[in-house]
């Protein structure tokens, strides 16, 4: 019987044990086809995103069944449709964000004492790693290394007056360091706390990206520290 947790709350606490078999899949590139009259193999132009991935957990609950399935049924829908860290242990080093919309239909077992279903979770493509979570303090000039696929850092800044950071290929000039400065490279926004900081810096050569492979990471001016949390991901 193996464990499912959902926003880091374990489903047995319903009762609901799963099977991880159908887990061990990945997404697929979005692109265009286009077929050309009189030539040979369809043009292909690529859409640089890989789709959702449905991800299937087999599930069952063999006590306390109605109480466990009403209580079960709140927690995974309550919510609405929205998305959610899946963790299981048969990927203990990685999670995924899934959305679940339902429905969770159960087959009840002898006397209704149990029953089984399917839960589907609707995820993002990427299995993010744990190692990816943990905030490095960098110094300039010192290099990250990236085993798995292209990530999108978040980058803690402090310093005061003026500073440029530069990761890989991007440069990020800022102006007035309000002793902390957030650079969000998912959603491509900077931010001290809740206030917006986007006026507050030039952008040359797109967010930073921590492409695969060595990326050598500097700094200079009135920046005194950075902290990047890597967001590593695999497939």
């Amino acid at each position: 019987m193996h464990n499912l947790w959902v926003d880091g709350r374990c489903l047995k606490e319903f009762g609901i044990y799963v099977s991880g078999e159908k887990t061990f899949g990945s997404s697929e590139w979005q692109y265009e086809s286009i077929s050309i009259p009189g030539r040979n193999g369809d043009l292909i132009i690529p859409q640089k995103r890989m789709k959702n991935i449905p991800v299937s957990y087999p599930a069952f609950i063999n006590r306390r069944f109605s109480e466990n399935a009403a209580a079960a049924r709140f927690y995974l829908l309550s919510t609405g449709a929205k998305y959610r860290r899946i963790e299981d242990d048969y990927h203990p080093d990685s999670f995924r964000l899934g959305i679940f919309s339902g429905p969770i239909d159960f087959d009840t077992r002898f006397l209704n004492l149990s029953g089984e279903t399917n839960l589907v979770f609707d995820c993002k493509p990427q299995r993010f790693l744990k190692s990816g979570e943990r905030s490095l303090a960098i110094q300039s000039g010192q290099i990250l290394y990236n085993s798995g696929m292209p990530a999108l850092p978040l980058i803690q800044i402090i310093g005061g007056g003026n500073g440029t950071i530069t990761v890989g290929k991007s440069n990020i000039e800022i102006n007035k360091i309000p002793g902390a400065i957030t650079i969000d490279s998912d959603t491509q926004n900077a931010y001290n706390g809740h206030s917006n900081l986007n006026n507050n810096i030039i952008v040359t050569g797109g967010f930073p990206v921590l492409e695969t492979g060595e990326t050598i990471i500097a700094f200079s001016g009135g920046i005194t520290a950075i902290k990047i949390t890597p967001r590593w991901w695999t497939l």
